[in-house]
């Protein structure tokens, strides 16, 4: 449970890291796109802002699936221990051996 905890937590980490990063290019973006005058390159501008947030929806969508991935792992982890916890030992003989000292 401990590495699968880990796991996680480093997967978790690194998605955010990146959609952190993202949000700060969405954001320079938006604001150089305000400072350009041209109205051909203001829309090819916005198209990009449009495809960057796009792709941090996809991103984000991401994260919430291997949060749900991680703890769909984590309940078939606990399931098979408790599956064998439950197990019980059962002696069937299979066969008897009998001898005679003469």
């Amino acid at each position: 449970m401990e590495k699968l905890d880990k796991w996680a937590d480093d997967m978790k980490i690194a998605l955010e890291l990146d959609l952190k990063k993202l949000d700060i290019d969405i954001k320079t973006a938006k604001t150089n796109a305000k400072k350009i005058l041209n109205l051909d390159e203001k829309l090819k501008a916005q198209k990009l802002i449009k495809d960057m947030e796009k792709k941090r929806n996809e991103m984000r969508k991401k994260l919430f699936e291997s949060q749900d991935q991680m703890e769909e792992k984590k309940e078939k982890l606990i399931d098979q221990v408790e599956a064998q916890l439950k197990q019980n030992a059962t002696l069937t003989p299979l066969f008897t051996i009998r001898w005679k000292v003469i």
